[in-house]
C-alpha cells in the first residue's frame, strides 16, 4: 500500500465512485464527466448506418443493460435498437440485442436503461476434462467490445456526449488502437442486428455516453 500515497494514485477509481460504487463495476465508452453541451457534444448516428463505439471490458464482467442520454428525440423512426459485438471490426460477433424500439421519435428524452435480449458475460468457457478434445477451461481476457447504434427514418436521436474530432480515422493516432467510432454502409431498414459486422470504416464525430451494467 505503500505506493499509493507516494505515488498519489487513488485507491478506487473515480468513475467508479461517481457511479454510485457499483457492484460489479459499470463500463462506459466515455467518463460522465467528459460530457459536453451543445451541438458539439451530442453525438449523431446516421440513418441506416450502423454505429459502433469501443467499451473496455475486464475479465468476469457480465451485463444485462446498456444505458444513455438522449438529448433530442427523432422523427419519423421505424427502427431503434443497440446491440453489443465482442469487436468493433468486420468479422465481430454479435452477443446481444436490445428489442427494437418501433416508436417514431425513437427513444425518449433523459435516461435511458435498455435490457438486452440475453445475459453477456466475459467470463471463461467450460470444456470437457479428462481428453474430451477440449481444454477444460477456455480462459477469456480483458477486451475491446463495440456498442452499435442503429436507427432508419428521417431524424434520429441526439445523444449526450463528449466532442469528437474532426478526423476522418476514428481518432487513431498510431497504430494498434482501437477507433473511437466505427461505421458500417447503409443497411436496409431492419429491426434486427447483423450476426456479425460487415465492412467497418473508422469514422469521425462525437463519442456518445453508453454504459454497460448487470443491473
Amino acid at each position: 500500500m505503500s505506493d499509493l500515497p507516494s505515488g498519489r494514485y487513488p485507491d478506487s477509481e473515480e468513475e467508479w465512485l461517481l457511479d454510485g460504487s457499483p457492484f460489479p463495476p459499470y463500463r462506459r465508452t466515455i467518463s460522465r464527466r467528459d460530457i459536453a453541451s451543445g451541438s458539439g457534444g451530442l453525438a449523431a448516428t446516421a440513418t441506416t448506418i450502423l454505429t459502433v463505439f469501443p467499451v473496455p471490458v475486464q475479465v468476469g464482467d457480465i451485463f444485462n443493460y446498456v444505458s444513455f442520454l438522449i438529448a433530442v428525440a427523432g422523427g419519423t423512426l421505424t427502427h431503434s435498437w443497440v446491440a453489443l459485438y465482442n469487436g468493433t471490426s468486420a468479422g465481430a460477433a454479435l452477443l446481444a440485442q436490445s428489442t427494437d424500439n418501433t416508436t417514431a421519435t425513437g427513444w425518449a428524452v433523459g435516461g435511458q436503461k435498455i435490457q438486452l435480449a440475453s445475459t453477456v458475460a466475459n467470463i471463461g468457457t467450460i470444456g470437457t476434462p479428462q481428453g474430451g478434445g477440449s481444454a477444460a477451461i477456455t480462459p477469456n481476457g480483458p477486451a475491446i467490445w463495440g456498442v452499435g447504434v442503429y436507427q432508419s427514418g428521417t431524424t434520429v436521436n441526439l445523444f449526450d456526449a463528449m466532442p469528437g474530432s474532426g478526423a476522418a480515422n476514428g481518432a487513431v493516432a498510431v497504430a494498434g488502437q482501437a477507433p473511437m467510432v466505427t461505421k458500417s454502409g447503409a443497411i436496409a431498414a431492419t429491426g434486427t442486428a447483423p450476426a456479425v459486422l460487415p465492412a467497418m470504416t473508422p469514422g469521425n464525430g462525437p463519442v456518445p455516453y453508453l454504459l454497460l451494467s448487470r443491473q
